[in-house]
């Protein structure tokens, strides 16, 4: 099977004081609608693309319910089978956010290797991050990512989440989201929907002293923000201003009714989608959610529902027949409909790691298999791995190519 997973459907609940949505007049007017479908389709083609997985694209694509289940699934398999991996703490924490969005338990991660406590992980990497700054007045990496590790603990309900918190607060308080001697308006805003998450959750534990904390530094982050506002919209620069969008929506009790035009940022940020300004996956996965109404705190009341996602069945096969080792494998494997390619080799691979493990090389063109069985195509002997449909070359490459129900995918370690 593809997912243990594959029936889920993800659907949001209706929004509390946890994460407050945008304003029903600060939306996306219908006739400009396309732009954000533009937008989320420009997505999905990067993930078919890409060679590592991005886990904020696969968010981003969770928190607008994009329709290509296909595509969030091989973010998501693809995300599984490399939780294993030494990451810093702040990719851990968009891991654990990725996961926890696509309905999956962050703390119980079944890798090809093993099973993986993320959210464990991440506790240990942020007390890292702590320790760090006792000693040198500064985290381990960065504010931005250790404003990471706070929203994510508190997403899945960590009790390390309060600490971290105090320390983020303190650095806010302290002037230390300075970049290049420039305030970061992406790390206050990071930090912003942080300590927004961490404080809405002691409000119900009547935890006084920390709330008190929290809302003096709330109060401090939402006006150092808002001075970063442009006369067109843009807060900080274009690129900050997607988590800045985020940031404000859920901070509104910090700051008075027109000290923000919401519409106005909007406007903006749809004539540069528009223009192509957010061409690249990150740029696009930061604006993506606030286009939809959403914030990374919506992670944190979704509602996952069964439903059946259409699935087809691909009989793969793996043959080397000339020099040594020779082999021949094959497996019948189950992907959603309109999964590319790479999903069924994803797929092969976790099932059967010993059979049929790959490797892949970014192109111009997309990924590019170069190593299946740990036989690893070269230039020198001018061999490679071909990919037929049946007896037929295929003309796409695994990025691109959809197969359909019950064909045949055959891999053999040719020559040209």
């Amino acid at each position: 099977m593809f997912l243990s997973a594959l029936t889920f459907l993800y659907l949001f609940s209706t929004l509390t004081s946890a994460a407050s949505s945008f304003s029903e007049t600060c939306t996306v007017p219908d006739d400009k609608q396309h732009l954000v479908r533009s937008l989320e389709k420009q997505m999905v083609d990067y993930a078919n693309l890409l060679y590592s997985p991005d886990p904020s694209i696969l968010i981003a694509l969770n928190l607008a319910k994009n329709q290509d289940i296909s595509v969030r699934r091989l973010l998501l398999q693809q995300l599984q089978d490399t939780a294993a991996k030494e990451m810093t703490s702040g990719k851990v924490a968009l891991y654990v956010l990725a996961l926890q969005s696509s309905c999956e338990n962050p703390a119980n991660v079944t890798t090809p290797e093993k099973r993986i406590n993320l959210v464990q992980v991440l506790e240990e990497k942020t007390k890292e991050e702590i320790d760090h700054y006792n000693v040198h007045h500064a985290p381990k990496t960065t504010y931005y990512q250790l404003a990471l590790d706070v929203l994510a603990l508190c997403v899945v309900d960590s009790s390390e989440a309060e600490t971290a918190a105090r320390i983020l607060a303190e650095a806010a308080e302290s002037n230390h989201f300075q970049i290049g001697g420039h305030f970061s308006v992406d790390t206050a805003a990071m930090a912003s929907l942080a300590l927004t998450c961490v404080y809405n959750e002691i409000m119900t534990t009547k935890n006084n002293k920390l709330v008190g904390i929290i809302q003096h530094t709330l109060s401090y982050i939402t006006k150092k923000i808002l001075d970063e506002q442009k006369c067109n919209g843009i807060i900080g620069n274009l690129y900050s201003t997607g988590l800045a969008m985020q940031a404000l929506s859920v901070t509104s009790e910090f700051y008075n009714v027109g000290a923000w035009s919401c519409t106005n940022t909007l406007d903006k940020m749809l004539f540069e989608v528009y223009l192509g300004a957010f061409n690249t996956p990150g740029a696009a996965s930061q604006i993506l959610p606030s286009l939809v109404g959403k914030t990374y705190l919506d992670i944190q009341g979704l509602v996952c529902s069964p439903e059946k996602v259409p699935t087809i069945k691909v009989q793969y096969t793996i043959i080397k027949d000339q020099g040594e080792p020779k082999f021949t494998f094959s497996i019948t494997v189950e992907v959603p409909k309109g999964s590319v390619l790479l999903a069924v080799l994803e797929t092969a691979q976790s099932a059967k790691p010993n059979e049929f493990s790959f490797q892949t090389e970014q192109t111009t063109w997309g990924p590019m298999v170069v190593s299946i069985h740990g036989i690893q195509a070269d230039t020198n002997e001018k061999t490679y791995w071909q990919f037929l449909s049946g007896k037929k070359p295929l003309d796409l490459g695994v990025g691109s190519y959809k197969p359909t129900d019950n064909e045949h995918i055959v891999a053999i370690y040719s020559k040209y």
